[in-house]
């Protein structure tokens, strides 16, 4: 049987070829012959002898033909598209409850598959998209159903986004300008300040004019539902909806804003309970 040791060719983000897939009994039910698994343990834990860390975490997913602008970039948290540098197209989808630990000695006598790699942007946002499930914004209770429940534009800005795929990177909150504000009523309003991140690559051009077709609908969708109606704000009032370049934006203004994901879920509580700083 191979041994597993520092010297493994395995490491985060590599596919497993159909082979291994197969032995390790990985095939999804209903996808057999479109199963694609991924690596999602850290290659630093991967180096550890199966001694010392016997398993690894790997995430079954399937093939997909096109990919969901709302399920790029790492925008949700509980389901990925990402497209593999391949000669063929080659996507998949995974989902973040679809993690399955293996035995490293059960992986140890295959090899990663060489026909299908993330490239070194697509290996940020899957590492991104790992860590999102347990770095997530949290927004009041009442803000979230303000805008999900009461408004429906939760929905509308998902559906704004939709058809820019990857062009756009990620949308961002600013609420109260950071602070943590009770409200009551349909004339006590929330402050909003959206910033919509395009991509600089590999067409800037393209990527900031759906940014900024994306802006001009999600200021109409909020004006006609939260404006027009009694000529003042309620719910929510939207000062700015702005777009930055991921070549841009700062660290410092990516510490202050909250990123909305388009699978959001607040904290939940009843009564709300006090936010903790970022």
């Amino acid at each position: 049987m191979a041994e597993w040791n520092r010297d493994t060719p395995w490491r985060q983000g590599h596919l497993l070829c159909a082979k291994a897939v197969a032995a390790l009994g990985l095939c999804q039910a209903d996808a057999l012959g479109h199963t694609v698994v991924i690596v999602a343990t850290h290659d630093c834990d991967l180096a550890q002898a199966s001694q010392v860390e016997s398993t690894i975490e790997v995430i079954v997913g399937r093939a997909i033909n096109k990919l969901d602008g709302n399920f790029t970039h790492a925008k949700t948290p509980r389901r990925l598209h990402i497209e593999f540098d391949s000669e063929v197209s080659c996507a998949a989808e995974f989902e973040a409850t679809a993690k399955v630990c293996i035995q490293k000695i059960g992986l140890a006598q295959f090899s990663p598959r060489a026909d299908a790699r993330l490239s070194p942007s697509n290996y940020n946002i899957f590492q991104f998209w790992l860590a999102s499930r347990y770095r997530r914004s949290a927004f009041p209770d009442e803000f979230e159903r303000r805008l999900t429940k009461e408004t429906k534009l939760a929905d509308r800005i998902a559906k704004t986004l939709k058809p820019h795929g990857a062009l756009i990177a990620g949308i961002f909150f600013d609420v109260d300008d950071g602070l943590d504000i009770t409200h009551s009523g349909p004339d006590d309003t929330y402050t909003l300040d959206i910033y919509i991140m395009h991509s600089a690559e590999p067409d800037f051009e393209a990527a900031k004019a759906a940014a900024q077709q994306a802006s001009i609908d999600i200021q109409l969708a909020f004006t006609e539902k939260l404006l027009t109606p009694t000529k003042t704000w309620q719910q929510v009032e939207l000062r700015s909806c702005e777009i930055v370049s991921e070549s841009v934006l700062t660290y410092q203004q990516f510490k202050q804003l909250k990123r909305w994901r388009l699978e959001h879920i607040s904290l939940a509580a009843d009564p709300q309970q006090p936010l903790l700083e970022k």
